[in-house]
Order: C-alpha cells, then structure tokens, then sequence
C-alpha cells in the first residue's frame, strides 16, 4: 500500500475549515433569509394596522371642529332706522374693505348718501345665498331705498352676513375653521405646492428627488429655503405622529404617507393638508388650517387675500412660532418677499402684481381680533342656554354653526354707556345691562361687567340682588287686571301705615319723608311713591303680587313679605328684563333667548327656535299700565329721558333698594326694553338712586344707538274719561278741574253731571 504524500494531507487539512465555512454561510443565509421573512411578514402586518387606522381616521372625521357662534345678520330695508355710519361701522367689523371699484364680494364704496356693497355669499339659516351687489340710499330718518346694483331693480329686503364672533373651543385643543379644496384660489393652491412640494402630482407621498432638489437650493442659498419632506409626509407627521426628530418617526411618517397617497387622491390630500397645518397659537389654542389662518392673521376669509398675504401665510407655516409676524415683523417680511421672489421666478405673478406686492407693508391684525373678541357675557349666556338644548355631542364636534340675536352696534351702544356713566361714578361699582327685543324675546345685548372683555362672573345673569321699586309696575298691573275695582284715577291713601314683618315694625316712608293725603293710582306710579303702593300691595294680598310676577315671566318662587312690595326681593337683571318683556309686549309673554338656531357646518338646521307667545294680562289693562310708565319718564322718577329726548315718547321705571346699595332702571321704546343695574359686589351703599345712576346709562346708551318713539294704539275697549283731578271719580267732559286718563270704557258710567262741583 502507498503512502501519501505531504500535500495530499496538508490537502484534506485545508478542505475541512472550506467545508464548515460554507456550512456556516449557508446557515446565515438561511437565518437572514428567515430574518428578512419575518421582517417582511411584519412590515406587512404593521403596514395593515397602518392601512387600517388611517383609511379609518381619514375617511370619516378627521377632526373635532369647533362650534362657530355668529352675531345676528344686519338686515336692511327701506324705513329702518340706522344711519349711513352705522352700516358702515358694520361692514368695518366684517373687515370688507373700501374700495370703489366693488370688483370682488368683501368691498364696499361710499358716495354721499349711498353706500354701494358686493356682499360676500354666506350660508344662513334659510340656506347658501350667494355674493351679491346692492346700494343703500339714506335719508335722515334711516334708509329710503335699497337697489340692486346690476339690474337697477328696487329691493325689499338685503342683509349682510353675519359677523362670526367666537368658537367654541377649549383651552388647550386645537381650533380650526374647514375649507373646501374648491373654495382655495388657483394662486394660493399654486404658491403652496411651489414652496412647500413642487412635485406634489407626481409622487407617491415620498420623493428622494425632492430631497436631493431641496438640499441643493438651501446650499445655493446659504440658508434653508426648502424642505426635504412631501406635503404629504408633513400631513402624515402632522395628523399622526409626533414631533420628535428620531429615525423612527421619520420612517413611520414615510410608510404613512405611502399609505395616505395610495390609499386617497392627491386633492383629498391636499385639502386635509390645508386644513389640518399647524398656522400659530392663539394664547393657550392652537390655531389649524389656512381657512382660520386667514382669519387669524388677516381678519379676513382666505378667497380675499392679495398676493402679499398669499405668501405671508405661505411663508409662517414653515415655522408659525419663528416667522410669527406679530413678534417678528422683520423675520416674517423677509420670509414673505422670498415666497413672492419664488411665485415671480416661476410665473405664478408678473412683474407689476410682484413689484406692487412686495412693497406693500407688512399688515397683520392685532392677536385674539379675529373673530372679534369681547361679548363675553353674551357669550357665556349663549354658551349656558346650548347646554340646556342638549345637543347631540357628535355634532357640536362638527363645525355646527350658532346664530344668535346679538346685535353688534347695541353691544358697543351699551359698553360705551356704561362705561361713561361709570367714570363719573365711583370706580368700585359695577354694572350690568341687557336689551331685548321685546317684541321675538331677544336678546340683543347684554354686559355682565364694566370690563366689557371680561369673563367669569356673569352679573346680567347670575347676579341676584333687590330690585326696589322695579317691583311696583308688577302690583299696580294686577290692581288694574281687577276691573271695576280700580283704574288710573282710583284715589290712594298716601298717610303713614306701621307693619309687622318679620318680627319687626316696619313703617314705610316715601324718598321725601312727605305724606300727601291722598293721591291718584297714576301719579303714585309715576312718582314712585312708597306709601300708597303697599297700601294698594296689602288691599291686592301679597299672592295676588306672586301670581303677577309669575304671570309676568319669573320661573321660579319668591318668598314675599310686606317690604317685598317695595322691592325687598332678589332678581338678575335677566328675571326683571322678563318681567318687562310682557309689560312691553303688551301682555304677551315669550321666554327671552339669545339663540336663534343651531345647524351642522354643511347649513341643515339641527334646532330651529319656536316662538311661543302666551297672553298673561288683556291688552287694555297693560294699556293703562304702559300710560302710567309714560307719566314717569315724562313728569315722574324718570323725568330726565324727557329733558334728554324732547319730543320722544318713552316708558319706564326708576328703581333704588334699601340703603342705596343698587340702582336700577328698566325702560323701554317702540323696540327694545333695556334694564340696567349699578352696584357693589360687596353690597355696600352706593349713594346713587334709580335716577341717578342706571337711568343715566339708559339714556346714555339711546344716544348713541338712537331710539324709536314709543306708539301704542288704544285697545277697542279703552277710551279717554274726565276723572276729577281732586277726589278721582269720573267726570263730565266739560267740569272744572277734571282729568282726561285712559279708562276701560266698558267699565266706566256715562256721567252728564259734575258731581264733584
């Protein structure tokens, strides 16, 4: 047998390490292969869970949108009483602006007594109406005719939009206002794509191209210019996922955005992205989308932006908090010529719209402006009446749309008077006012604090304090409800009266300390004479007076006692402008509100108010009651209104609690009843009466937001009977001494002698 040589065994030595080399090789291929498997299996899961959770979110409601609450619709109409001004200050507060060319919906132009509109289309309660151009023509008393603009037709009936005036958003939560892709400008969809993903039609939500391109222009132009991520991939981030800068983040914010591209068209895309980009920060809200970024920095709806604010909030959305043009001017100024740089490069404007966008100044409203901020205690009672409605509360998540009876101009009417009054005053009263529409139960206007801005304590609402002498129109309407037993004439003992109430003596006197023997119903009204009213009170029994304030509109128990017939009750300002509601309207009773109707952000109402009108008293006995409220603005406790409006008829009622600690007025003209109060917090003594101080805010408040004489006609069975102004029986027209009131005629007897003679 052979021996091998001293290569063959080196030989068989070298193959053995050969073979476990390639058996350990072909093991690791194996385990990557298996790796790579699982790897894969689970990207797919994972891209499942991912396809899953997105298309659900995407599909239905991407966001919870804020309620938006708006102030009531002006209406114009030949015969209104407002003045030129007053539609003018109106069309500033919608932020139209005045231009007279009128060649876009949001301008407006003035010419001697006209004021010509191109109103903005808007969704009202009644539907979509569209943009429409009308001129105003006004006379002194208000508007003589309304036309329309382009057929030169007369118009019944135009309105403006309503001024939208808050969301109802909560600390902390993002707000936001949805807009349609159709409703962006061709310009701004443009500029956006061209600054922020030029190849956006083109990808499919990653493009390594596009980070390439924006690595280069920022190295071109010394600073970031560009950046590397898709639109798409800034929504995915955006909607999905957090801002953390890790690797991990990036790589979902890629495979989402995968997912969203193929999963949705590129213009779904798009507008979800228009309306879920991060635009600033509204003190503790964060402000979403270009929709209410426009808003936000313009006071204006995005399609009446110009090109210089196109690429200003083009511009901030790379960096809201850095190019935050109310902190930094200069840096966001910058930011926007580059923006108007680009659009010019690449032929979005030409050399005239570029030159004359990049020298306008840099014009941005004040922060919080933008929906016009204040009305906060008309707001807060807004606020309280929808939770009473229980709405749904998928659809207050929806963007639902809140009309109210706000009037914008009696808002600013009252903050202003009060405000006068109470500089003259003592600088620790405060305040509280509302104005109704006596006639629908609306509330028109309303503060709850001299800081008109103020939140928290709504005084108008919450505040229960005595009402005085408000209380006595509510005693001597039952007295006139009894007929035959009284009327305006009926004599009453005006001498001192000692009571019991409780557990003490109680003996009430009239403001002079005087007594007058005996006095007629009328005069003791009109002057607010204390005595003969609780006499008049105790002859009714006090729960005659508890029916009549329940009648009248309180909706709740009271508990009376003889001084509540000088007013030792509680009320809010709200509970006595009910009372007075009915006594204006005629007897007719309607709870007052400050909501109209509630629809979903599409315009279909979800809650429509019903006016409900009930009859609590007959028209002729609130007819005397009304003559009587006349006297006392006239002749009586409110004499002033007659010396501050010579020849305009109004009614109303003084009112001052024990000690002078409140001061109260609630009055009223031909179309709205206002009740005012003037205090303390501390409920300490004020030193002011009815008459002078709330009466001072009233008349106040009318000259600045005009007043309609009060008309009344007299009621079929009312007509005018000579009373004898001495003892107050009826009379023959043609005695000596007599006075001419409205009685109820049915109830009076045909009197051909002079008795009293």
């Amino acid at each position: 047998m052979s021996k091998k040589s001293p290569q063959q065994k080196g030989g068989k030595k070298a193959a053995a390490p050969a073979l476990t080399q390639r058996h350990w090789l072909k093991r690791l291929a194996i385990l990557l292969l298996k790796l790579a498997l699982v790897s894969l299996l689970l990207a797919t899961f994972y891209l499942v869970y991912l396809d899953s959770k997105i298309s659900k979110k995407f599909a239905g409601q991407k966001w919870q949108v804020p309620a938006q609450i708006y102030a009531r619709s002006l209406e114009l109409f030949p015969g209104k009483t407002i003045s030129q001004q007053q539609l003018i200050t109106q069309l500033d507060r919608l932020q139209y602006q005045r231009d007279p060319a009128l060649s876009a919906p949001g301008q407006y132009s003035v010419s001697r007594n006209h004021v010509s509109i191109y109103r903005r289309p808007f969704t009202y309660i009644e539907g979509y109406e569209a943009a429409q151009l009308f001129s105003v023509e006004f006379n002194r008393s208000g508007i003589n005719r309304v036309m329309q603009r382009q057929q030169k037709e007369a118009l019944n009936f135009a309105r403006l939009e309503p001024q939208l005036i808050d969301h109802l958003v909560a600390a902390q939560q993002e707000d936001r206002e949805l807009v349609q892709l159709q409703q962006v400008p061709e310009l701004f969809k443009d500029a956006l794509l061209l600054v922020e993903d030029r190849e956006f039609y083109h990808h499919h939500g990653v493009s390594p191209l596009s980070v390439i391109r924006a690595l280069w222009v920022n190295l071109v132009a010394g600073r970031t210019v560009q950046g590397g991520s898709t639109l798409t991939q800034q929504l995915a981030k955006n909607m999905f996922l957090s801002s953390d800068r890790t690797l991990w983040r990036k790589a979902n914010e890629a495979l989402i955005a995968l997912v969203l591209d193929y999963r949705f068209n590129k213009d779904q895309i798009l507008e979800a992205y228009l309306n879920e980009v991060f635009v600033g920060q509204n003190y503790a809200n964060a402000v979403h989308g270009v929709g209410l970024g426009s808003r936000f920095y313009f006071g204006k709806p995005l399609t009446e932006l110009q090109p210089a604010e196109y690429a200003l909030l083009i511009g901030i959305l790379k960096g809201p908090s850095y190019f935050d043009p109310r902190r930094y001017p200069e840096r966001a100024q910058q930011r926007r010529d580059l923006v108007l740089r680009l659009m010019f490069e690449q032929h979005l404007l030409d050399r005239p719209q570029y030159e004359a966008a990049i020298s306008q100044p840099l014009q941005v409203i004040p922060r919080g402006k933008y929906l016009n901020a204040g009305y906060a205690s008309y707001l807060d009672a807004v606020k309280k009446e929808l939770r009473q409605l229980n709405m749904n509360a998928a659809d207050q998540e929806q963007g639902i749309k809140v009309f109210t009876y706000l009037d914008t101009q009696a808002q600013t009417a009252v903050e202003q008077a009060a405000a006068q009054q109470l500089a003259t005053l003592d600088v620790n009263l405060q305040a509280a006012v509302i104005v109704a529409d006596y006639k629908q139960a609306e509330i028109t206007a309303m503060l709850g604090s001299k800081d008109a801005g103020q939140g928290g304590f709504n005084r108008a609402v919450d505040a229960r304090r005595q009402i005085g002498s408000i209380i006595k129109p509510v005693i001597y309407l039952e007295a006139l409800a009894q007929r035959g037993r009284y009327t305006l004439a009926t004599p009453l003992q005006d001498e001192p009266i000692r009571l019991r109430s409780n557990d003490q003596d109680w003996q009430p006197q009239n403001f002079d300390k005087q007594y007058r023997g005996q006095v007629l119903l009328v005069d003791a009204l009109a002057n607010s004479l204390n005595v003969p009213t609780v006499r008049l009170g105790l002859q009714l029994g006090l729960p005659a007076i508890s029916d009549g304030l329940r009648k009248l509109g309180l909706m709740r128990k009271v508990k009376l006692h003889p001084a509540a017939l000088l007013g030792a009750i509680e009320l809010s300002p709200l509970e006595v402008t009910q009372l007075y509601q009915t006594i204006a309207n005629n007897g007719l009773h309607q709870q007052l509100s400050t909501v109209q109707a509630v629809t979903d952000h599409s315009g279909h109402p979800l809650y429509l108010r019903q006016h409900q009108l009930t009859r609590r008293y007959n028209p002729e006995e609130v007819y005397l009651l009304q003559y009587a409220l006349i006297q006392a603005a006239k002749t009586g406790t409110a004499k002033a209104l007659q010396t501050a409006f010579p020849g305009v008829v109004l009614a109303g009622k003084t009112g001052t609690s024990s000690d002078y600690r409140d001061s109260w007025f609630s009055g009223f003209d031909q179309d709205s009843v206002t009740t005012v109060w003037l205090g303390r917090d501390d409920n300490k003594a004020i030193g002011l009466t009815g008459a002078t101080g709330a009466l001072g805010v009233f008349s106040r408040y009318l000259s600045l937001h005009g007043t309609n004489s009060l008309l009344r006609a007299m009621p079929e069975q009312v007509s005018l009977q000579a009373f004898s102004a001495k003892t107050g029986y009826p009379q023959a027209q043609n005695c000596f001494n007599v006075l001419l009131l409205p009685a109820i005629s049915v109830e009076m007897p045909v009197m051909s002698e002079c008795i009293d003679e």
